[in-house]
């Protein structure tokens, strides 16, 4: 209609900048205008129609363009006097009488100041008021519907001008969606009511239906509807981004290039963000970045996908709401000097009441939240933080909508900065401490991959049990001891657990297994072993095992092994942990909805933090040893293994002093034997010695070791101990080269 302002006479397509397309089409209408009845406009939100007839719905909002009442009854009523002109004398007389016209039409049949008008302004309406009011109440009754003949000649009748001509009609009618539904009645309405206006009034009147496009290919009901709205169009992301940068983003020419100048400065920040998602920063970006300024373009992208994740029924995807949005978030910081952005958890505080009607944020959440907010600044980014991992846990994590946003300390650090020059290092500091704080009073818990979530029900009731048998286990010693104890065992054996010692400058490359002891007792001696006595600081000291390693003197093949008491607290914290999940992860069992999975993942997260902060200390601990050997020679190297290994040779040595090349380290036996169970001629003459084995070195030094009546198992015994240490080849072997010989022949059956 292009209705001139007041103040300036301006009108709205003198100052909008719109295609020449566009521009075209309502000059035409213009032309057009002046052969018909002129222009007219009717819009109406259709759930505020105030009736469940869809024509008396539509006819109320055309009644209320023309400044009648929306009610048909007292639209006739204000008609009638109209028309046999009696409406200026009736206004007059509930004027003198000091009331107002329109608040006595909604009495109409009720109201004596109204009665007494009609009357005096026509005295042969009726005898009296009482008869005045039975005829306003038959002459005008209140109806619940109308016929589509009677609704279309109301129509007429109020758009109509003097001479009859109707004037180019646009009815908008908006949020026909949810009007409709699931109601096959409105539907149908609907679609009689548009198809009456566009065809029964001389093709002068234009329907439009707005709404969510969000619900039309989910809608079946709106599918017959769509033969009637021929004309389709619809909003896109782009279309969304284009209105709100012209509405509420414009920038003065003359300030573009400070805010260019400020994006440049800050570049670093801002391509960090989200960095390694699929909303991250982008060469497009640049083109747009000082047009969206203050949003930055990736939380303009985290608040369309959050958007779609909680407006199931594409309520947040229209253009108003957008516009609301960023309208209230630019006006946030307007105050702030150049560089301040809108930070990402503003959508949360813009959006929670609308949010807490539909039941998409709970109450519980909803109040947990806003007690974070003590008034102080960590109390305030609390709660900020919080209404981050809210956001981040609605997005969607199926992999054709996943934008691998998770609530990482990095990501909230990340989407929480609203002074770029300032507050990203701070707050990528302050974050991860908060956190801490947060998960440590239970309103959030960890999930997998260092993602956090907020409290629900089932999971305060998985952490109330935590707390419970974290509790049970700190007054538990014994257990923790035991369990200490244990855990070192099995790192220092896995450590050690590969390693076997070669014997030094041995040619038959002879290996010996190490025993490892653990506690304060002495190890029980060995034969055929390296002993390592491995004792730590929650049972003795350094200086206790320094001084055994002393008394047991140089003679001793015994490795001494001391562990420091490290991170004492730290550990005992970290087991106890450990083995309360463990236990609530067990006694819970399967769960049976996405809450319980949600709590035992929490959980199970929970566990793998603490045994990885146990396993951590116990390989520092173990790492930190130190290693002796007797006498109290100690021992250096990077890592436990690289100590014991350099006290190997020394522990050998003395434990099998007669296992030297020429001795019993037998460098050319194995060959030997191998050629001779070939078939070796040569070799099995080797092995006899030409028929005289007592002449063999091997057995003369047998003979001299053992004299000359030795049972079978004793001579095994003998040639196994200390310090001869055989190779168990090399004693059977010899046993052979005994058996021939006639010497030890009686012995030996």
């Amino acid at each position: 209609t292009d209705i001139p302002f007041a103040a300036d006479k301006a009108t709205p397509r003198g100052l909008t900048h719109l295609p020449d397309s566009v521009e075209e089409h309502l000059q035409e209408l213009s032309v057009k205008a002046r052969r018909s009845g002129g222009l007219h406009s009717v819009a109406g939100t259709m759930p505020s129609g105030g009736s469940k007839s869809v024509r008396l719905s539509v006819l109320s909002f055309i009644l209320q363009s023309k400044n009648l009442p929306g009610a048909w009854h007292q639209a006739r009523f204000v008609l009638w006097l109209r028309n046999n002109g009696l409406e200026a004398k009736v206004r007059a007389a509930i004027a003198a009488a000091g009331k107002n016209f329109e608040k006595e039409i909604a009495s109409l049949y009720t109201s004596p100041v109204l009665t007494q008008a009609v009357l005096d302004a026509d005295p042969d309406f009726a005898s009296d008021a009482k008869k005045a009011r039975e005829t306003l109440r038959a002459q005008f009754p209140a109806v619940d519907d109308l016929s589509t003949p009677d609704f279309l000649k109301a129509v007429r009748e109020v758009l109509a001008g003097p001479d009859g001509q109707l004037p180019l009609t646009i009815i908008v009618l908006d949020e026909v969606q949810i009007y409709i539904g699931q109601s096959d009645e409105r539907a149908t309405g609907v679609q009689d009511v548009a198809e009456a206006l566009c065809k029964q009034l001389d093709c002068r009147v234009l329907v439009i239906a707005a709404g969510q496009t969000a619900l039309a290919a989910g809608t079946p009901l709106l599918q017959r509807l769509q033969a009637r709205f021929t004309v389709r169009v619809e909003l896109s992301d782009q279309d969304v981004e284009t209105v709100t940068r012209r509405v509420v983003l414009a920038k003065k020419p003359t300030a573009q290039t400070s805010v260019a100048d400020i994006l440049d400065k800050h570049a670093g920040e801002i391509s960090r963000q989200l960095a390694g998602t699929s909303i991250a920063q982008r060469n497009a970006d640049k083109s747009i970045a000082v047009e969206d300024y203050p949003i930055l373009p990736v939380r303009r992208r985290f608040w369309e996908a959050v958007m779609r994740a909680i407006d199931v029924a594409g309520v947040q995807a229209q253009l108003r709401s957008q516009l609301r949005i960023v309208h209230e978030a630019v006006r946030a910081i307007a105050g702030q000097p150049l560089g301040w952005v809108v930070p990402a958890d503003f959508f949360y505080f813009q959006q929670a009441p609308s949010l807490l009607q539909t039941a998409t944020l709970l109450k519980a959440h909803h109040e947990t939240i806003a007690k974070l907010d003590d008034g102080t600044p960590a109390g305030r980014l609390k709660q900020r933080i919080c209404a981050l991992v809210w956001l981040i846990r609605k997005l969607p994590r199926e992999a054709s909508a996943d934008i691998k946003v998770r609530a990482t300390a990095d990501t909230l650090a990340d989407l929480l900065v609203s002074d770029l020059a300032e507050e990203g290092a701070s707050l990528r500091k302050e974050v991860p401490l908060l956190l801490d704080a947060l998960t440590a009073d239970s309103i959030l818990i960890k999930v997998e991959g260092g993602e956090y979530s907020l409290q629900t029900r089932e999971s305060s009731e998985w952490d109330a049990l935590f707390r419970q048998r974290e509790g049970q286990l700190r007054n538990n010693l014994a257990t923790l001891t035991q369990k200490r104890a244990d855990l070192i065992k099995a790192a220092c054996q896995t450590g050690l657990a590969p390693l076997r010692a070669p014997h030094p400058n041995s040619l038959s490359k002879e290996t010996r297994t190490l025993r490892l002891h653990f506690g304060a007792s002495p190890p029980e001696a060995s034969t055929d072993e390296i002993l390592v006595w491995i004792r730590d600081g929650w049972g003795d000291s350094d200086a206790a095992v320094l001084a055994d390693s002393r008394k047991a003197g140089t003679d001793s093949a015994t490795i001494f092994a001391f562990l420091r008491k490290d991170s004492s607290a730290e550990l005992e914290a970290a087991l106890i942990q450990a083995d309360a999940a463990a236990s609530v992860i067990a006694d819970k069992g399967h769960p049976g909805s996405d809450e319980a999975r949600e709590a035992q993942e929490a959980m199970r997260s929970r566990q793998r933090d603490a045994e990885q902060r146990r396993a951590a200390i116990i390989t520092d601990v173990i790492a930190s040893a130190k290693v002796w050997v007797g006498g109290g020679t100690e021992l250096h190297g990077l890592e436990f293994r690289d100590k014991v290994i350099a006290a190997l040779d020394t522990s050998l040595a003395r434990r099998f002093p007669k296992f030297s090349l020429g001795d019993a380290d037998l460098t050319k036996w194995r060959a030997v034997q191998d050629r001779a169970r070939k078939g070796d001629a040569a070799a099995l003459d080797a092995l006899y010695y030409k028929g005289d084995p007592e002449k063999h070195p091997v057995c003369q030094a047998l003979l001299t070791k053992v004299g000359t009546t030795p049972r079978g198992r004793d001579l095994r015994k003998v040639l196994s101990d200390a310090p001869f240490g055989w190779p168990q080849d090399a004693v059977d072997a010899c046993l052979i080269l005994l058996v021939v010989t006639n010497h030890l022949r009686a012995s030996l059956n």
